[in-house]
């Protein structure tokens, strides 16, 4: 079934903000409008449902904005992760699919190719586009994992704290050799704890990853924020 005009203004604007092309900006209806060849309306309901998803904030007289969160909140986000993805990659490995560890199996390919592509850039650091191809890659390994657990209504909820890390936490995260390979080493340890079967081993390796996700965006939101303020 296609999408409304309303799904895909929806499907538009929410990737944008993933991607972090309107962080701190003012969002203009009409702007969107424009993009997508479509009227406001359905572009207004869209902005509406992402500000009540806690994305977008309505300020009065002046419109509506990427919401800019508390260092806590970005820290209660990876809490709810911490409850729920070890969990889930316990529960996982009990129910895994041969299909959905084949998946998993290629996607750490995908992430360690990147990490060669990385390899080979200037100063070891990933560009944009390498970057996010990195972090796409990241998001499915994590999905696949709590689909293969079998609790839809966790997945939603990792997935609206994932998206909601990427919206707020838009802060110069660079990406270089040392950071893609520890990531990536992690997913590693994960999957090859999955592949044996050993439950408790993966939900500690997934606490850890997530620990360390969580202190780098959180260190670098500080770091951002004291060079804002010099």
């Amino acid at each position: 079934m296609p999408l409304t005009l309303k799904q895909h203004a929806y499907a538009v604007i929410r990737e944008k903000l993933i991607s972090g092309a309107h962080s701190g900006q003012r969002l203009s209806d009409d702007a969107f409008a424009k993009e997508l060849g479509i009227s406001r309306s359905p572009v207004r309901e869209a902005i509406s449902q992402l500000a009540s998803e806690g994305l977008i904030d309505y300020r009065p007289r002046s419109g509506a904005y990427v919401r800019v969160p508390a260092l806590d909140e970005l820290a209660e986000l990876y809490d709810v992760r911490l409850a729920l993805e070890p969990f889930a990659v316990a529960k996982a490995t009990e129910r895994m699919q041969p299909h959905e560890l084949a998946a998993l199996q290629q996607l750490l390919i995908d992430m360690h190719a990147i990490v060669e592509e990385c390899r080979s850039r200037p100063g070891h650091i990933a560009e944009k586009a390498l970057t996010e191809r990195f972090l796409v890659i990241d998001h499915e390994f994590h999905m696949l994992i709590l689909a293969a657990a079998g609790n839809k209504r966790m997945m939603r909820m990792v997935d609206d704290c994932k998206v909601m890390v990427r919206v707020f936490g838009h802060v110069p995260v660079i990406h270089d050799l040392k950071l893609i390979e520890k990531i990536a080493s992690q997913h590693e340890e994960i999957l090859r704890d999955i592949e044996r079967g050993e439950g408790a081993m993966a939900a500690n390796h997934m606490r850890e990853h997530i620990e360390f996700a969580r202190n780098v965006i959180i260190q670098c939101n500080l770091l951002s924020k004291a060079t804002a303020d010099q």
